[in-house]
């Protein structure tokens, strides 16, 4: 004999969703004075649901479903597991729900074979605590007009009040085209915005030109560096941390660290996938979840690519993968890493722009730098090298630097001016300022290095507003950002 009625618990297959923090699933009603102690909403989720409860050995079996996954934690006060059960039991069944499993007290089994496997089951990662006295589960599965809807209840007491752990999937069809690619990328920049991205504009700068965030994603960390060195695992790390299998890439390289909420690993996974696919990039390595290793070994994946080499704790669930496309200026290489953490996802990605003959700019000869100067009155060097937005000249600068204090002596009667260049990337304010700090810090380190006169050297720079090459490719971006020694009389 049922307690209650449909006037207690009710089961409406036509509610709209709304993903609030504190409400209820629109399938399902709470059981009267019920409290949420905890609740995730996730879309598009990979999911184990418990089908029933372990055998002899201690085992549950498991069906692997995917859809939208709520699942949410209810706390009632003064009130039997029986009693909660029987509601939520009745009110599925007069809905016209498919009973798929259902246990009973001890047909549960008890603490020690399989009992808390099978609420955690439930519950995911929420804490079931002491609340499985008096157990009670049941699977049970609906059919409407969006689909099919799988549910999972396992009710717990301790010392008289009940914990309901519940969850949701909802099957809906995979949607892998969210993320817009600006495939003229490859061979020059795009006359327009990818159809269908919504970023505003700082977040279109923000990203990398080839490749649009993926909606309602948070930008957490970014950097851009000009020809630097980078190792991407290609095989599951040992247990030191260390792949047997590296991708070694030199080029200018991005990396972005996205945040998004209330998505899964997988959703956001597939929609990189078709992205790249899109830019007919080829698979080098992939790995989908246990596939990335252990735990530690997923972690420690993911931090081989993020900005700081901490992931936090979002490694659970993990993606992970490499693909690259020839080009007519080089080969680029696109890596993902997506992780997860209680509904929230992490995206680490890196795009390398590889350069082969970046050494080829470098004018390393005082009598070519010197022609130039006698011919047209300036010369042009390559090869002094700063981090994005920062005015430090980096160590690999020194055979350029050398080429023009080894100028400056053979030559006494030179005086220069050293003049900073950017590309047109940001605001030209901006690049002014910034390029007019290059200079500077050039001349700074040839005197203070290379024991040059003060008063032969005089910096200055022009931003964007003298360039050499369109900005539109990234090769004419990088022939853009230089140096020039200008004649002064």
């Amino acid at each position: 004999m049922f307690l209650r009625t449909l006037s207690v618990l009710t089961v409406c297959l036509l509610a709209p969703w709304v993903n609030a923090s504190e409400s209820d699933h629109p399938l399902l009603s709470r059981y009267p004075d019920a409290q949420i102690k905890d609740r995730l909403y996730t879309a598009y989720e990979q999911t184990e649901l418990p089908s029933g409860p372990a055998d002899d050995e201690g085992n549950l079996p498991y069906d692997t479903l995917v859809g939208d996954l709520t699942r949410i934690t209810y706390e009632i006060e003064g009130v039997s597991t029986l009693k909660v059960f029987e509601n939520y039991e009745k009110a599925l069944s007069d809905a016209g729900a498919k009973i798929v499993s259902v246990c009973e007290l001890s047909e549960c089994r008890d603490k020690d074979s399989g009992l808390l496997e099978l609420a955690s089951g439930i519950a995911g990662d929420g804490y079931v605590g002491n609340y499985y006295f008096k157990p009670y589960f049941l699977r049970a599965s609906l059919s409407g007009a969006k689909g099919k809807v799988h549910i999972g209840l396992f009710v717990g007491g301790f010392n008289g009040d009940v914990r309901l752990q519940q969850v949701v999937v909802e099957e809906v069809p995979s949607q892998n085209t969210l993320i817009s690619v600006a495939k003229d990328y490859l061979t020059s920049a795009p006359e327009s915005s990818p159809s269908g991205d919504q970023r505003t504009a700082e977040e279109t700068l923000q990203d990398h030109p080839m490749m649009a965030r993926y909606p309602g994603a948070r930008l957490y960390r970014s950097r851009a560096v000009e020809y630097e060195n980078m190792s991407l695992p290609l095989s599951v790390l040992n247990a030191e941390g260390v792949a047997p299998d590296n991708l070694d890439l030199t080029g200018d390289i991005s990396q972005h660290t996205y945040q998004i909420d209330n998505v899964s690993t997988l959703k956001v996974y597939q929609n990189y996938l078709q992205a790249v696919k899109k830019l007919e990039f080829s698979l080098e390595y992939s790995c989908e979840r246990a596939e990335c290793g252990g735990e530690y070994a997923s972690r420690d994946l993911g931090q081989r690519l993020a900005l700081t080499g901490d992931v936090e704790n979002y490694f659970r669930d993990p993606y992970y993968f490499v693909a690259s496309r020839e080009v007519a200026q080089g080969r680029i290489v696109v890596a993902v890493y997506v992780g997860g953490f209680e509904g929230g996802v992490w995206v680490q990605q890196a795009v390398i722009e590889e350069k082969g003959t970046e050494k080829d700019l470098i004018t390393v000869d005082a009598d070519q730098l010197y022609q130039e100067l006698q011919q047209s009155g300036k010369a042009l060097v390559y090869g002094i090298y700063f981090d994005t937005d920062s005015a430090t000249v980096k160590e690999g600068s020194a055979d350029a630097l050398e080429a023009i204090s080894d100028l400056m002596k053979s030559h006494s009667e030179l005086n220069l001016y050293v003049v900073g260049h950017t590309d047109d990337t940001g605001e030209s304010d901006y690049n002014l300022s910034l390029s007019s700090r290059r200079a500077v810090s050039v001349v700074d380190v040839l005197k203070a290095q290379y024991s040059i006169e003060s008063g032969r050297l005089k910096p200055a720079g022009v931003g964007p507003y003298a360039p050499v090459a369109g900005n539109e490719w990234t090769e004419g971006r990088r022939l853009n950002r230089r140096v020039e020694l200008v004649r002064r009389f």
